[in-house]
């Protein structure tokens, strides 16, 4: 018997814990929350953890790029509103007959959904909700949601940073001895892949002579792409040999056109290349010669992370969790969101500096693997699924 089926046991948790993942809608397996949901059903020992998952509303990727087979209630009887008490009927039907244990939940609406459930299934179940970002898109009605799910019945929280558990503490005026902090973990398998499959330069229509300053980002507008755009046309009017390269899903094809536009007013478009989401960042990061991220709003950047795993000096907006995944002037740089001119200052001297670039490298990647490694974030999740499942008894 492992050390964690001791603590079950002396606690009087049954095992394996059956743990159902919940989300209201899946686009696309590649944004951050899914990203982190698919590490999550990989890597929790399957000996512990029972894993179901449940799509409520809509699923829009193939089903098969998840290792636990989603049940999209949407797929099934409709994503109207028409169907919505049928769908509901359905999920208090499955915590029910399979005995679920644990609801790990992802935004404010599954929260609310999955204790309406429990309570109408009469099962005695733990919540957990989950914070990964700043709140930027918090609605009135998510708010409302949220503060709804509480008064069901006690939830526990994750936050992927502090600065995510303060920003729902400030906004949804949740308690922060509700939150546990939790970062994200540096997939080694994701890394150890990618690295095994790269994207050259050539695949990518860049010069093997140029100094590569690469952004891996959806392309929309939280992400910044206008500042990089701006410090683009500084940096380039003194080290010519720049280029830049912006990697991410482009959801909008409009504000696509709109950036592209802009790039040719501010005459930096021959030094700029676009390409579309790549599977694994990994494939392509050690092509880069330096990354950027000029995000307005962040809580853990999956693409800081994944830049320091990969050993790159970072430049990246000081908001939210940045300073909690990069220690300014020691592993790279922070700078103020929104300010052109202070991002192409760093930028220039890094490619100035190749002393310091070099100390980046070494040191970004040593201080990720020091408080990002995945065994150790796999712990605190098993540590805190505990503490969720004791308070329930």
């Amino acid at each position: 018997m492992t050390s964690y089926q001791n603590s079950l046991s002396a606690n009087a948790v049954d095992f394996p814990t059956r743990l159902l993942f919940m989300m209201d809608v899946v686009d696309s397996d590649r944004c951050g929350s899914e990203q982190h949901l698919k590490w999550l059903q990989t890597h929790l020992d399957s000996a512990l953890f029972e894993k179901y998952f449940l799509i409520f509303s809509s699923l829009n990727c193939p089903p098969d790029r998840f290792s636990v087979a989603p049940l999209a209630l949407g797929q099934k009887y409709g994503n109207q509103k028409s169907s919505l008490l049928k769908r509901f009927q359905m999920l208090a039907r499955f915590i029910r007959e399979h005995e679920i244990d644990l609801i790990h939940a992802f935004t404010p609406y599954d929260e609310l959904l999955a204790a309406c459930a429990s309570r109408f299934a009469k099962k005695k179940i733990g919540i957990v909700g989950h914070r990964r970002n700043l709140g930027y898109a918090l609605t009135r009605k998510l708010r409302i949601m949220s503060r709804a799910a509480r008064q069901l019945g006690e939830i526990q929280y994750i936050a992927n940073s502090q600065a995510a558990a303060d920003a729902a503490h400030e906004k949804e005026k949740i308690s922060r001895e509700l939150f546990t902090i939790i970062p994200n973990p540096i997939s080694e398998t994701r890394r150890r892949e990618g690295f095994a499959n790269p994207i050259s330069r050539k695949e990518l229509g860049v010069k093997d002579d140029v100094f590569l300053i690469g952004c891996v980002a959806t392309i929309r507008p939280i992400k910044g792409h206008e500042t990089l755009l701006h410090a683009a046309k500084i940096v380039l009017k003194k080290c010519q040999n720049a280029h830049f390269l912006c990697v991410g899903e482009q959801p909008d094809a409009n504000y696509l056109t709109k950036l592209k536009s802009l790039a040719e007013e501010l005459d930096v478009a021959q030094h700029l290349s676009w390409y579309d989401s790549v599977d694994n960042p990994y494939r392509l990061l050690p092509e880069l010669d330096l990354a950027t991220l000029s995000s307005y709003s962040e809580s853990f950047s999956n693409s800081v992370l994944e830049y320091a795993a990969s050993g790159l000096p970072i430049i990246a907006s000081d908001v939210g969790g940045m300073r909690e995944m990069i220690a300014d002037n020691q592993t790279g740089f922070l700078v103020p969101p929104k300010e052109p001119e202070k991002l192409a200052e760093k930028i220039i001297l890094l490619i100035n500096t190749p002393t310091l670039c070099r100390k980046f490298k070494t040191q970004t990647r040593q201080f990720a693997e020091k408080n990002f490694a995945e065994n150790g974030v796999l712990e605190k999740y098993r540590d805190f699924y505990i503490k969720t499942l004791c308070k329930k008894k």
